[in-house]
């Protein structure tokens, strides 16, 4: 039986739900990049910095979530089109409640380790911390739909969990050599996408384990001489040659008039 604050968050949830909650995010991030192409110095007022925050620019604790991943003419049309697929497939699967509460749960959380590393001299700014949020989105959708494939390059096909982890490790790689607030708030992304996806994730590795116990290691030999003294039990014996049907199952088999069972071959003839 669920507990009452269970069934409370989930009631609290559902009347916070936002239905088609990556497609505003979308048409913000669309919004954004028109305006960087009118005024290319206008993304650095809407990053999360705590510092600037704390003197009075608050609107940077929700504009940083609409700053496109990249600013290339070519490639944001795609990278947009992407992040609205990875949206309306999460909400169809998770439902707008659970989404909604994903989403807001990781803004919630890179917020408050952006504020605490940032303050804390690790850095002032995490530039464009949504890159991390969006990939918990990946990481989600991959959990969801693990054999989806996506066209690489329009031309090769790959399953999306493995797009998923390389993404993930190439964060990882490039957030080792960049200012611990980055590293953090990459970590606080991981950690959201934990919280709402660990019995998925531990059910996938389950799968992933029992199917390579059935390969791991050389299949088992049964050794022919441990059951050379078990007796066995035969309907025919051939009492010249000891042939039986087991031992023999090709062979025929006869019974004298004295009652006496022998193998074709070893059959006496008649006086």
């Amino acid at each position: 039986m669920p507990s009452e604050f269970s069934k409370s968050l989930r009631r609290l949830s559902e009347h916070c739900a936002i239905p088609g909650l990556i497609r505003y995010v979308v048409l913000f991030n669309a919004l954004v990049f028109i305006l960087h192409l009118l005024a290319p110095g206008f993304l650095s007022v809407l990053e999360l910095n705590p510092a600037m925050v704390l003197h009075g620019q608050i609107w940077r604790l929700v504009t940083w979530i609409f700053i496109p991943e990249t600013l290339s003419p070519f490639w944001i049309f795609f990278s947009l089109l992407f992040l609205l697929y990875l949206g309306d497939g999460l909400e169809t699967a998770m439902g707008a409640a659970r989404l909604t509460s994903f989403y807001l749960c990781g803004i919630l959380l890179c917020t408050v380790v952006s504020f605490a590393f940032g303050l804390s001299g690790a850095g002032v700014s995490i530039g464009r911390a949504n890159t991390f949020l969006n990939l918990s989105l990946l990481l989600a959708f991959a959990t969801v739909y693990p054999d989806f494939k996506v066209l690489v390059f329009f031309i090769l096909p790959v399953r999306i969990a493995w797009l998923a982890l390389f993404s993930a490790v190439i964060m990882i790689l490039s957030a080792l050599v960049q200012p611990l607030i980055v590293a953090a708030t990459l970590g606080a992304a991981f950690l959201n996408y934990l919280l709402f996806f660990h019995a998925e994730l531990r059910s996938h590795l389950g799968t992933l384990q029992s199917g390579a116990a059935k390969f791991s290691g050389p299949p088992v030999r049964r050794n022919p001489g441990s059951q050379k003294n078990l007796p066995v039990e035969t309907l025919h014996r051939c009492e010249s040659c000891g042939r039986t049907e087991v031992t023999h199952p090709d062979v025929d088999f006869r019974v004298t008039a004295d009652g006496r069972e022998f193998c074709r071959e070893h059959l006496p003839s008649k006086p």
